[in-house]
């Protein structure tokens, strides 16, 4: 076996390399221009979500000019602006440390990469033969590849990562690109264009991308989802990735029929479903979807590359460019619907992006040309291949700490108590600095932290599991609420045990962004504290709304002794929904002790308060601070509470 692994990497490995290195290279660009679309556009900038989507269609729609690049430049130079210019855009985005500047080189990587897919296609289209299959395993093996690094980082994406060791690895990718470009150009046929419905195959190509990272290819998600740790979730989708890998070698031949199309699609939909209604073992729906779902893909390169036309790139360029378009439809929708309402949540879109990739692809099956193909030679060097990064999420395990709540010390009677929204780990200039958070919270000294706006794969905000990222920076062990979705929402943080934790949704339940609060009562030295955490709705139009969710954390209280809550209240000192919690009697630290006016909001230059701590009047309070830092978009409040 291993003998037959170098001999299928002496004979393909530059193709190989190739196509894997474009693909990771592509899937990070794309995830640094998500977050410079939202963190940098839209909050950094003050640009309006709605004003974001054409912005966002237009990069995308450039890619249909795949063809006018092919047909001016050739394609052999196409090849090297599209897959040389990309690595050479790659390094200077690691380098570069301002959000607009990530912003034009993650758009322009971006427009590359959705270029070079066509003509890729195309290619190997012209290539013949095994040709294909070698493409699509080895765009799946660089989805492989992308998936690993990404877990290698905790979750945090190469391009965030500081330093020259991330810098040194991306240069060395880019090298190990441009070495595979040199020597594969010269065997680089011209491509050819196939017919219209067999391109039906590259339509679907954004809404399959679409699903892989949104769910498949996300390992924040799976350990959100499993309630694993990085590297446990993160082994999994490796393993996960290998068994793909093989099964879409399998596939590696022309279906007969439509039915192999519909029956993959198929056997990827019913773990979606189970997923999307949070059933239980999530880890086997998780690998079964990624599995077939990952076979699906391969049948995006088969069907596309088998019917070939005359010499250029036309349907392939517009109907792959169509199919990005809708790729940013998705995303943006899915996202947008949060905020704005369409009629349905969001959960339904990954359903909807499944149905039509399978119905897509299998169309493009029905030409007379797929039909008529021999059975290609089925190789199994890229699932072992693939197989072999297990060892990066293993690599983990020996420094990822069993954090455990520890007792406090005997005569404990004071904790430091910190609440901050962290903006999902991005800073007021528009980038992700998870370090700059735990800085902040490290040192406030803080045993105990309400943490709100928590991210656990979100792709708009990089794809990052935060909150494992936060616990295992900070020593601290967590307690998570989910809101929005299984990625989204609220979390605690405590040194001290947890005694009992209940969560519950905010009323009501038709707003577009679900919120909740968490209860938890921590033992400190035999006392109990019971803290509440939350997150209120955020619409200037909804005053009457946050009254409404006041009042239903009063009621879940109970007059409680002991009692802190704090959170996001979006919501102003002379407000009705404040004055709730006044009128039980709950004193507002920031009011009683800060020196006013307490600012929360907005960090680089703030003017109101929308963030509080309140405690009963059974507890003690000292040593009240807001520390001045833009690593969100708002400031924490930090305070030494006493238990009499």
């Amino acid at each position: 076996m291993l003998a037959s692994l170098i001999s299928d990497w002496r004979r393909h490995g530059a193709a190989w390399l190739l196509t894997a290195l474009v693909a990771i290279f592509g899937l990070q660009e794309l995830r640094v221009l998500f977050v410079g679309f939202v963190g940098y556009l839209r909050d950094s900038q003050g640009m309006g979500s709605l004003s974001l989507a054409p912005v966002a269609i237009g990069i995308f729609a450039l890619s249909l000019l795949a063809g006018v690049l092919n047909r001016y430049l050739g394609s052999r130079g196409a090849l090297w602006v599209t897959a040389g210019g990309l690595a050479l855009l790659r390094v200077g985005e690691q380098l570069a440390q301002k959000a607009a500047v990530d912003l034009y080189l993650s758009s322009a990587a971006v427009v590359l990469f959705l270029m070079w897919v066509p003509l890729a296609v195309g290619m190997a289209r012209a290539k013949g033969g095994q040709a294909p299959m070698h493409l699509g395993l080895a765009f799946l093996m660089g989805i492989s590849l992308d998936s690993a690094i990404q877990i290698g980082g905790k979750t945090l994406d190469l391009s965030w990562q500081p330093g020259l060791v991330p810098l040194a690895l991306t240069i060395a990718m880019a090298a190990a690109l441009l070495w595979a470009l040199a020597t594969e150009i010269k065997k680089t046929p011209a491509a050819t264009d196939g017919s219209w419905r067999a391109n039906l195959a590259l339509l679907a190509f954004g809404p399959w991308i679409f699903l892989q990272l949104l769910i498949f290819q996300n390992a924040a998600v799976w350990s959100s989802l499993t309630e694993w740790n990085t590297p446990a979730a993160g082994a999994l989708l490796v393993a996960g990735n290998a068994l793909a890998l093989y099964m879409a070698a399998q596939a590696a031949w022309p279906p007969r029929s439509w039915v192999n199309v519909l029956l993959a699609g198929a056997l990827t939909l019913l773990p979606l479903i189970m997923l999307l209604n949070e059933f239980p073992l999530s880890y086997l729906w998780l690998l079964f979807g990624q599995v077939f779902s990952m076979t699906l893909g391969m049948f995006i390169f088969l069907g596309a590359s088998r019917a070939q036309g005359r010499p250029g790139l036309l349907s392939s360029a517009v109907l792959s460019g169509i199919g990005q378009i809708l790729f940013v439809l998705f995303l943006f929708v899915y996202y947008a619907s949060y905020d704005i309402a369409f009629g349905f949540r969001s959960s339904v879109l990954p359903l909807v992006a499944l149905g039509l990739t399978t119905i897509l692809v299998a169309l493009s099956f029905t030409t007379s040309a797929a039909k008529q193909g021999k059975a290609l030679l089925r190789t199994y060097s890229p699932a072992l291949s693939a197989l072999l990064l297990i060892v990066i999420p293993l690599a983990l395990l020996p420094g990822w700490r069993a954090l455990a709540a520890q007792p406090a010390a005997s005569g404990t009677n004071s904790v430091i108590v910190l609440d901050y929204n962290l903006h999902d780990a991005v800073n007021t200039d528009g980038r992700v600095d998870p370090e700059a958070l735990a800085r902040v919270i490290e040192e406030s000294g803080a045993d105990i932290v309400g943490l709100q706006e928590v991210s656990r794969g979100w792709l708009v905000w990089g794809g990052m599991d935060m909150l494992e990222w936060l616990s295992q920076r900070l020593g601290m062990p967590y307690v998570w609420d989910a809101t929005a979705d299984a990625q989204w929402g609220m979390a605690i943080l405590s040194r001290y045990p947890i005694a009992s934790l209940e969560t519950y949704d905010l009323p009501p339940e038709d707003i577009q962004l679900l919120r909740g609060f968490t209860v938890a009562k921590i033992n400190v030295d035999g006392s109990s504290l019971t803290v509440i955490n939350t997150h209120f709705s955020e619409k200037d139009d909804q005053d009457q709304i946050r009254n409404i969710q006041a009042s239903a954390i009063l009621d879940a209280w109970a007059g409680s002794e002991a009692t802190v809550i704090m959170g996001d209240f979006n919501a102003l000192p002379d407000s009705q929904a404040i004055s709730i919690f006044l009128d039980a009697a709950f004193i507002d630290i920031s009011r009683e002790i800060g020196q006013q006016p307490t600012y929360t909001y907005y960090s680089a230059n703030p003017d109101h308060q929308i963030d509080y701590i309140f405690v009963t009047p059974d507890l003690g309070y000292r040593d009240f601070y807001i520390p001045s830092t833009m690593a969100s978009d708002h400031l924490p409040l930090v305070v030494t509470i006493e238990l009499r």
